[in-house]
């Protein structure tokens, strides 16, 4: 089917917000094979609000340590460097794109609980040698599309995800039937705009559609996004999946039976991602 052209005309037009200083300079970090404590802190400490905030989340009960943390530098040391430069990510992200018509808490959550099962997933990968730093931030943004059809479409994009509840189908597919592309097309020209690492892109592309990346992140967040749908932590849709393709675990060399551990260990990790909304 063929994109509406009021609907491109409309995505034209909108005005992308602009990115803080904060949020490019992690994006540069993603990227690095190695970041250091020293390179995390100075980032966050140009911005007093977010260390205030990452200050908040050390000295929590879901990060744990003993003893109150007083600067960025300790907080990266108790939570460590990736996990600082993961939550100050989302923390941005959260605070540029808010939904418009969509609801703020189901969307973030499950963006988060797909970053989060992302992570869990490579963590647990056999066929993934290499960590790639970009895993979390790629789940955190996939379904970015959304905010981006919501800011340009309002009402009209608002009956889409209406429908898509009322059938029990698939978002991408109710969206390409009614407005000829998806939220994922969207955000990976929203990902694009903002000149985000090409993983995150590929992530925000393709993942509905996985057998056409060869990207591992990209396969970690399908079937990432499945598992939370799966188990109820979706954006709004109320979509159920409940089979998945063998082929997206064997790819990662994980098996099917493993689920009922991921399914706990990502139940865990919602319960705690709440502390991050509550946050924002």
């Amino acid at each position: 089917m063929r994109i509406n052209n009021d609907v491109m005309q409309r995505l034209d037009a909108v005005e992308f917000p602009t990115l803080p200083s904060l949020v490019m300079r992690l994006a540069q970090l993603l990227g690095q094979s190695h970041t250091t404590t020293d390179e995390i802190a100075a980032a966050v400490e140009l911005d007093a609000t977010m260390a205030a905030r990452v200050l908040r989340l050390a000295n929590s009960v879901m990060l744990g340590g003993v003893g109150e943390v007083e600067s960025v530098s300790e907080a990266v040391i108790r939570v460590g460097v990736d996990g600082v430069r993961d939550i100050v990510f989302a923390l941005s992200m959260m605070g540029v794109m808010r939904p418009v018509n969509l609801e703020y808490r189901p969307f973030w959550r499950h963006s988060l609980a797909v970053a989060h099962t992302a992570r869990v997933l490579q963590g647990r990968a056999q066929r993934i040698e290499t960590e790639f730093p970009e895993t979390y931030s790629a789940g955190l943004l996939h379904d970015m599309g959304m905010l981006v059809l919501d800011r340009a479409l309002g009402s009209q994009y608002k009956r889409v995800v209406a429908e898509a509840q009322r059938s029990g189908r698939p978002l991408c597919e109710v969206e390409q039937e009614m407005l000829g592309l998806d939220h994922a097309e969207a955000g990976a020209r929203l990902l694009k705009v903002w000149e985000m690492p090409v993983r995150l892109i590929d992530a925000a592309q393709l993942h509905h559609r996985p057998r056409h990346s060869e990207s591992r992140v990209t396969h970690l967040v399908y079937l990432a996004d499945l598992i939370c749908n799966n188990l109820g932590f979706h954006n709004g849709t109320g979509y159920l999946p409940r089979t998945y393709v063998d082929q997206a675990w064997s790819d990662l060399g994980l098996a099917e039976t493993d689920f009922p551990e991921i399914a706990l260990e990502v139940r865990r990790g919602v319960e705690q991602l709440e502390r991050i909304i509550a946050t924002a």
